[in-house]
């Protein structure tokens, strides 16, 4: 497609349901263009054009046929609507046949049917947003509990964009001045301080690796945090895995190896979700199939946030938990201990559970009965406590939720060890300017300022199609 092509191709009119599939009390279409009032109007037997922006008007929708609906048009005009071009919401009631042919009836006026996140992609296009405003729109539609939800309004709002963009201007001043001196260099000039510059360049790779850092943190806010149940056969995994669901999701047996591949669902807290992981036993399997369940639950392990043990009190020793623990410590550093069916005869006492793993180095073990709901529902506490005590001040600090934003930071880190190691080696001016340019790039892919062409596309597909 040619440049004057793809102009035009954002500056028609274009039309999409905005509100989900499915039959509803209403449903909402959204038209938004130049020509997005006209067309309305030319459905309407009443004209709606002359009214002011923010309003809303009930009228009657018409189309070849007659009477389509009685619908609320809400008017938007202009650099204050949404997309920062004319654009009208025609909320008819939710039949699937009403939105329809309201959709047909505005195509054969001349609107083309949006693309996937069109509309937002036209709010950057037209400054309304700035890229990761754009992004978080999306992850605002999918936050699933309150942190996601904070983070994404933070960056919506532009929290994150104000923190690039200082870091920005700092080092494009001083970038700046060293370009400068370029055009002085037979003169041998120094405008810009080297010790300052160092200073400054140092500051900036310190906060730039720690937003880079803390990707970390807002993937798991933002995808959940995996948790692997692992343990022998018959320790209760799958049991605990239904109970703290309160569902039967997972197949529970006496025989030992019932669980031959993993099972997962998300338990969800009000500030955090949880990715619950059931697999299979560990033990020396006895067939090929239940040897791949196995090394299946040691990849889980390897992956997974979290990994929790679960043994059987009343026939796991001291030793064959020691021995598995070991394994499953060199697997991941994460590794809480579940001690299961208290309820039930005990060959070791607690004490010398709580001793043997925190003689492991590991934090201090649960003691519940997976098929008793109070001490289910004491473990699950627990596991919000343990979770959200990590996370109780997040929404006072900027973190990353977005692998797009976390690779332009770590570029700009590198970029700033590179200027730091130049001056260090005597590296010519126009060198540095080089790397504090390619820095800069960096922050600025972020917010779109610079080079965004070629991830639009990629961005705004992964958007619904109303939005």
């Amino acid at each position: 497609m040619t440049t004057s092509n793809q102009n035009s191709y954002h500056t028609d009119t274009i039309v999409a349901r905005a509100t989900a599939a499915g039959v509803g009390a209403i449903a909402v279409v959204r038209v938004s263009g130049p020509s997005a009032i006209k067309l309305t109007d030319e459905l309407l037997k009443m004209a709606v054009i002359d009214k002011p922006t923010h309003t809303a008007h009930l009228r009657t929708l018409y189309d070849e046929d007659g009477v389509m609906d009685e619908a609320l048009i809400t008017i938007f005009k202009g650099s204050k609507s949404y997309t920062g071009e004319d654009t009208v919401e025609v909320s008819v009631h939710g039949s699937e046949y009403i939105v329809s042919r309201v959709l047909k009836a505005f195509i054969r006026k001349g609107a083309r049917l949006a693309e996937p996140g069109e509309f937002t992609q036209r709010a950057f296009l037209n400054g309304k947003l700035d890229l990761a405003q754009a992004e978080a729109v999306a992850d605002l539609i999918t936050s699933e509990h309150r942190i996601a939800h904070d983070l994404a309004l933070k960056q919506l709002k532009g929290g994150f964009s104000k923190d690039i963009a200082t870091l920005r201007d700092r080092l494009l001043h001083f970038t700046s001045l060293v370009e400068l001196e370029l055009d002085f260099a037979e003169e041998d000039v120094e405008f810009a301080s080297r010790s300052e510059l160092k200073l400054l360049v140092e500051l900036i790779q310190s906060e730039v690796v720690s937003l880079r850092d803390s990707f970390a943190l807002g993937n798991v806010i933002k995808k959940g945090l995996a948790l692997v149940l692992a343990g022998r056969p018959n320790a209760g995994k799958s049991t605990l895995f239904n109970s703290l669901l309160n569902e039967d999701r997972a197949i529970v047996s006496e025989i030992a190896g019932t669980t031959r591949d993993a099972i997962e669902a998300q338990l969800n807290f009000e500030g955090f979700m949880l990715r619950l992981i059931d697999t299979a036993g560990i033990r020396e399997a006895t067939d090929v199939i239940e040897q791949e369940g196995i090394a299946r639950t040691f990849s889980h392990v390897e992956k997974a946030g979290a990994t929790m043990y679960l043994l059987d009190m009343g026939s796991c020793s001291l030793a064959d938990a020691e021995q598995d623990l070991s394994m499953l410590k060199q697997k991941t550093s994460r590794v809480w201990v579940v001690c299961n069916k208290m309820d039930l005869a005990v060959t070791v006492s607690q004490q010398a559970w709580i001793d043997m793993v925190e003689a492991m180095g590991l934090e201090e073990p649960w003691f519940v009965s997976a098929r008793d709901k109070v001490s289910v529902q004491a473990l699950r506490l627990a596991l919000e406590s343990r979770f959200m005590g990590g996370l109780a001040d997040v929404g006072d600090q900027t973190v990353v939720t977005n692998v797009r934003h976390a690779e332009s930071l770590n570029h700009c880190a590198i970029e700033m060890q590179q200027v730091l190691d130049g001056m260090v080696s005597g590296l010519s001016g126009d060198l540095l300017a080089f790397h504090l340019r390619e820095g800069i790039r960096a922050l600025s892919g972020i917010t779109g300022e610079i080079g965004v062409d070629e991830i639009l596309g990629s961005i705004f597909s992964k958007f619904c199609i109303g939005k």
